[in-house]
């Protein structure tokens, strides 16, 4: 029987972290792994997310057609997958989630190569038919940064571990803590909030801050002048962090804000950030105002092997008390912020 339903992924040891894509989440059933086996119509690697078409014949005889995605090629690089582990005219095994909402549609986390080795696609995914891997390298895995070059400090390129969640819970409108601390009118936007309507992280819109800051595709730091850029694969962002701003500048609000920068010590930069326009404080129905304020600390290493990073929100519109939230990124010498290139189509 090409296809099973496996009620309880423990018992494949497939992993589900907490740093799971929002869609993937909403769409998906990821209670549930099914396998499906079949002939490759179509192969699309790109941003969001891949997509594969698979024809298979049940045991009817009955012909169905498959719409399947996965991770995007930006995470397949940064993780050293090489993306042409599937061509058009394979027969490939994948193991899954099913849609929530549509018959014959999948999000697949492992993938069964017509060569017989099988594809994690799925940080901490585990293997289903084989120990004949592909997977993220070594280094990505045991997100350890390296020591070589210190001197560079905080001017390089940084990636995301695969092993810490993202930098924002997801739920916080959703508990009671979080809620205790949104306004009225933050209440109101929260409780009206409608994510097939109101969605903001849909259609390859790029994402503003502060949620910008979560991206996990690999980000530069590095000089302009005075100033400094940061630059994110994710929608080829770039923030301007102003070291040395003009006094007369009246910026007006935009998508990344009005940010200003200073050096506590050799180690640690400090960045002012107002006029944040973009309008969400998570992109799950809390808003954010103009007047707004994020305070972010940069601190990297003696070593240069690691980057921490601490942001504290205040919005005297939407939050009662500020908030903070913490991350981290680690330094690969071999990193590389290559092309996002969002296709909307890969989203429907």
């Amino acid at each position: 029987m090409f296809m099973r339903l496996i009620y309880l992924l423990s018992l494949l040891g497939v992993f589900i972290t907490t740093n799971a894509h929002h869609a993937v989440n909403a769409r998906y059933n990821q209670a549930e792994l099914i396998e499906v086996e079949g002939e490759v119509t179509e192969v699309l690697i790109r941003n969001p997310h891949s997509q594969l078409s698979v024809r298979r014949t049940d045991d009817n005889g009955i012909i169905e057609n498959w719409s399947m995605a996965t991770t995007a090629v930006s995470n397949m690089r940064r993780w050293q997958i090489d993306p042409t582990f599937v061509q058009v005219g394979d027969t490939v095994r994948v193991a899954g989630h099913p849609s929530r909402f549509e018959e014959h549609d999948l999000y697949f986390t492992n993938l069964l190569t017509a060569g017989g080795q099988e594809v994690l696609l799925e940080r901490g995914a585990e293997p289903v038919w084989t120990d004949q891997t592909i997977e993220m390298s070594e280094s990505r895995r045991r997100s350890i940064g390296s020591t070589t070059a210190p001197e560079l400090g905080i001017f390089r390129i940084w990636s995301t571990p695969d092993t810490i969640p993202m930098l924002m819970p997801r739920d916080i409108g959703q508990t009671t803590e979080g809620r205790a601390n949104l306004t009225p009118e933050a209440l109101a936007a929260q409780d009206s909030y409608v994510r097939e309507r109101d969605n903001p992280l849909q259609n390859c819109i790029p994402k503003g801050m502060p949620l910008i800051m979560e991206a996990p595709y690999p980000f530069e730091l590095y000089r302009d002048g005075s100033n400094i850029i940061w630059h994110n694969e994710e929608y080829d962002t770039r923030r301007t962090i102003y070291m040395d701003p003009i006094g007369s500048e009246s910026p007006e609000p935009s998508t990344l804000g009005y940010s200003i920068g200073s050096w506590e010590d050799e180690y640690t930069l400090v960045v002012n950030t107002t006029l944040m326009g973009w309008g969400h404080l998570d992109g799950q129905g809390i808003p954010l105002s103009t007047a707004a304020e994020a305070i972010e600390r940069f601190t990297v290493t003696e070593g240069g092997d690691r980057l921490d990073y601490l942001i504290t929100i205040s919005d005297p519109v939407n939050l009662l008390n500020s908030m903070s939230f913490s991350k981290h990124w680690v330094w690969y010498p071999d990193a590389e912020v290559g092309e996002y290139n969002c296709t909307i189509e890969a989203e429907n």
